[in-house]
């Protein structure tokens, strides 16, 4: 089975074009692989931590899932942990479109948290703690940033993605949780911003939403099949139409 610029292929289903003047675009949500701090529970923020093997292995199954998927365009938060992952997603990828970094994208800062894990915070800093779960939005810790500062980068980076892309296509984003909760949220117009703290976003997961003339529609959220099922399996996996 062949894959063409601007298609997405389905196992067992002939290619289907979506680069057309009336096709949606479609948007893939991909967080970033594993790393150390991930694993011990630390707070990473805008720490340039590196994957791991784990993680690195997740990057690897995540292109496999995605390797019949050729994208347009390709944007990336600057920090290594998911720049790392792109590059690991589009080394095993049909096509060989450009990875562009888009630092409206890279993670909320946690500032003098970052390094730390909750129990040590809740030593170190426990009315912020207290503070910043009541009010995310507006609270932040020391030399931190606020969730709603995150969700103005959030807006231009989507105003962004949506310009590039006024024909229709694909386009892959690799980013980090908070940030693709923000993203999420104002992509697909949610009003209560609350909401975006409600969702998941695993390493390495794949979330996928069309945009059909403007408006949203969510088709996949937080799938990690490919991380969890044997790798010879994972081609087999399909996307939804």
């Amino acid at each position: 089975m062949s894959g063409e610029v601007g298609s997405v292929c389905l196992m067992k289903k002939p290619c289907i074009d979506i680069k057309t003047s009336n096709a949606p675009h479609r948007i893939f949500l991909v967080r970033h692989g594993e790393t150390d701090w991930n694993r011990a529970f630390r707070y990473q923020g805008s720490s340039d931590v590196e994957l791991n093997a784990s993680g690195l292995d997740q990057a690897r199954r995540a292109g496999l899932r995605l390797a019949r998927v050729v994208p347009d365009r390709v944007f990336t938060s600057p920090l290594l942990r998911a720049l790392r992952t792109a590059e690991t997603i589009m080394e095993q990828n049909d096509g060989d479109t450009a990875i562009t970094l888009c630092d409206d994208i890279r993670e909320i800062s946690f500032g003098v948290w970052e390094g730390l894990t909750i129990t040590e915070i809740k030593k170190k800093d426990p009315d912020t703690l207290a503070a910043w779960r009541d009010a995310p939005f507006s609270r932040a810790p020391a030399e931190g940033e606020k969730m709603d500062d995150v969700v103005l980068r959030s807006r231009r980076a989507s105003g962004m993605i949506k310009g590039s892309a006024e024909g229709g296509g694909v386009t892959f984003v690799v980013a980090h949780g908070a940030v693709l909760r923000a993203l999420l949220g104002v992509m697909m117009d949610i009003g209560d911003i609350d909401i975006m703290w409600k969702m998941r976003f695993d390493n390495c997961s794949v979330t996928v939403l069309d945009l059909w003339r403007g408006r949203p529609s969510l088709l996949l959220v937080n799938d990690t099949h490919h991380i969890r099922m044997p790798e010879g399996d994972i081609p087999l996996l399909t996307f939804p139409v």
